[in-house]
C-alpha cells in the first residue's frame, strides 16, 4: 500500500505544480496562451481525475486489507475457541 500513497503523493505533487503553471499561463493572456492554456485546463483536470481513481483505490485497498486481518483475526478465535473446547473435552474424558 505504501507504493500506491507514494504514486497518490506524487500525483497531488505533479497536480499542484500544473496548477500552478496553468495559473502562469493564463495570467498572460495573450491569443497564443490561450490555446496553450486551454490545453494545460484539459491536462490539469485529466490528472484531477486520476488522483480522484487512485484515491478510490487506496481506499478500495485499504477495505480489502481490513476485510483479510479481520477474517484471518476471526479465523484464528475460532481455531483457538475450537481447541479450548477440545482440550477440555479431553480433561473431562481423563478425570
Amino acid at each position: 500500500m505504501t507504493r500506491l500513497q507514494n504514486a497518490e503523493k506524487q500525483l497531488a505533487d505533479a497536480l499542484a505544480a500544473l496548477e500552478s503553471a496553468f495559473k502562469t499561463a493564463s495570467s498572460g493572456g495573450a491569443p497564443a496562451d490561450s490555446a496553450s492554456s486551454k490545453h494545460l485546463a484539459a491536462l490539469v483536470d485529466e490528472v484531477s481525475e486520476i488522483e480522484a481513481k487512485l484515491g478510490a483505490a487506496i481506499a478500495m485497498v485499504a477495505e480489502i486489507d481490513a476485510a483479510q486481518i479481520a477474517a484471518a483475526q476471526n479465523t484464528a478465535a475460532q481455531n483457538t475457541a475450537a481447541q479450548n473446547t477440545a482440550e477440555a473435552s479431553g480433561k473431562g474424558d481423563s478425570e
